[in-house]
């Protein structure tokens, strides 16, 4: 996960900070400072009763190449300051442009009502070529008022947005005076979102898809991994194994509705949800159990050992089977839905995880044997076995072809249903995990648990495209037509 590391100068070579989870590199210091001497360390978390993220944006993308070194960026409740401890310490045009959208802060706060945002511009200067000119700068201390109230509530995770108009800040030729503009955090209704989950910062936050920036988070205890959406019952499930939960959101306006108890004696690991949203289906991978709840009742309804360390499940509605993949026992059960009987089981040549089901064949990501095993469906016959990357983890259906996370390559296999081999893997580095695809705008989304974000890659031209930046490991990610619902009611 990266970002900048604030009070740390580091001179001519790159200084690789090992926190837990976080990393990253340089600063240079001297006459001028160079285009990419930019400082990373790990956004870590501040303790409070809330969170908030502060994300970065260009008014326009053109403008002057300015640079600024910042500190002490605090919010303001009443004319007393609280610091958001983790910030990025350099700012730099041309990255945010790069990206779109840059984390500037993240930290904790205490519950209470909030009015404004400051910080201190240290230093500044123009970048002209790589040559970085020092700028003066007149009122370090910069004060931005929220356009209205932020009312924070213990356990809540919000987002603002900066927005920097770099041309106006420009004073002349050589005195810097930033012009920014702050705005609190809106969920549209007119556009396909993207969720993802961040277990270690109760997060889950939400992306525009139209924009392939961020909008907002929710703030959702007991470290939320799995997210199913359920347009027709408009509703959001997720899976709080740290709660013992599953909690339920209204998608439409992001309020939690209802939340149901797990039995102590399952640790959850996933979760699916059938799809009129009747009943949650959760695995514990270390107890190897199968449990159900009827989300109606907040109640068990089943319950079942099944195999040996199940990874992941998939609901085969028109079957209505469960199809589950068993890591130790190497093999893919499946389960009649209604009364958890076992009425199958297929042998995998590795340790089986992510499953897809396409044109009545499951496809079987087997991490062991770096593999795709596919089954003809209904029965299970053994078909064929495809070469992908290393470690694949997942499988999602897009634009006609399927596409593989290779967890152990930094890659994405793309693969056409019915053929032998797949195509050369698209590199994104990291550890691509979770996946999505947003049909409308032709976006495959990949989550990364390891450099903190969510890479775009465009289906047309299966090339990398953006990156949204998280500074956050992500677990799950799903796509939520939420305006197509809306103009279906």
């Amino acid at each position: 996960m990266r970002a900048r590391l604030s009070g740390v100068n580091i001179v001519s070579h790159l200084l690789f900070l090992f926190c837990g989870i976080f990393f990253l590199a340089g600063c240079q210091q001297g006459g001028a400072v160079g285009g990419d001497s930019l400082s990373h360390a790990a956004l870590q978390e501040s303790s409070g009763d809330a969170r908030l993220s502060v994300f970065l944006r260009l008014k326009e993308p053109e403008g002057p190449n300015l640079w600024m070194k910042i500190s002490n960026l605090e919010v303001g409740s009443y004319n007393t300051w609280f610091p958001i401890r983790a910030t990025r310490e350099e700012i730099h045009r041309q990255e945010v442009r790069s990206n779109g959208q840059i984390l500037a802060a993240r930290g904790g706060v205490p519950a209470g009502q909030y009015q404004n945002i400051r910080f201190t511009v240290e230093k500044a200067a123009l970048d002209r070529n790589g040559e970085m000119i020092f700028l003066s700068v007149d009122n370090p201390v910069v004060e931005i008022n929220f356009p209205a109230e932020l009312h924070l509530a213990k356990g809540d995770s919000t987002s603002l947005f900066l927005t920097w108009d770099t041309a106006g800040s420009m004073q002349g030729t050589a005195l810097l005076q930033p012009n920014m503009s702050i705005n609190l955090q809106s969920i549209p209704l007119v556009t396909d979102l993207a969720y993802v989950s961040c277990p270690l910062l109760d997060t889950i936050y939400i992306i525009r898809t139209d924009l392939n920036m961020v909008c907002g988070s929710i703030g959702i205890s007991g470290k939320p991994t799995t997210i199913v959406a359920n347009l027709a019952a408009n509703r959001l499930y997720v899976l709080a194994p740290k709660d013992s939960a599953v909690k339920i959101f209204e998608l439409t306006s992001n309020r939690l509705i209802d939340q149901i108890r797990i039995p102590l004696s399952i640790k959850a690991t996933y979760m699916t949800v059938s799809a009129d949203g009747k009943k949650a289906y959760l695995l514990d991978e270390m107890g190897n159990n199968l449990l159900r709840l009827d989300l109606q009742t907040g109640t068990v309804d089943g319950q079942i050992r099944i195999g040996s360390r199940p990874k992941y499940m998939l609901y085969l509605e028109d079957q209505n089977l469960l199809a589950i993949s068993c890591a130790y026992a190497q093999k893919v059960y499946f389960l009649d839905a209604t009364s958890l009987a076992i009425v199958n089981t297929v042998n995998t040549g590795g340790t089986p995880d992510g499953l897809l089901e396409r044109d009545n064949y499951l496809y079987v990501a087997e991490s062991s044997s770096n593999s795709v095993s596919v089954f003809e469906l209904p029965g299970g016959r053994d078909k064929f076995r495809i070469n992908v990357g290393i470690k694949p983890r997942r499988l999602v259906f897009g634009n006609s072809h399927i596409y593989i996370s290779n967890y152990g390559s930094g890659t994405v296999s793309v693969l056409s249903p019915g053929q032998l081999n797949a195509s050369r893997g698209i590199q994104i580095g990291g550890m691509p995990f979770e996946m999505d695809v947003s049909l409308t705008r032709q976006w495959l989304y990949v989550g990364d648990e390891y450099k903190g974000g969510v890479s775009v890659i465009d289906l047309s031209s299966n090339k990398v495209t953006g990156w949204i930046e998280l500074d956050a490991a992500t677990d799950t990610l799903v796509v939520v037509k939420l305006a197509e619902a809306l103009r279906s009611r």
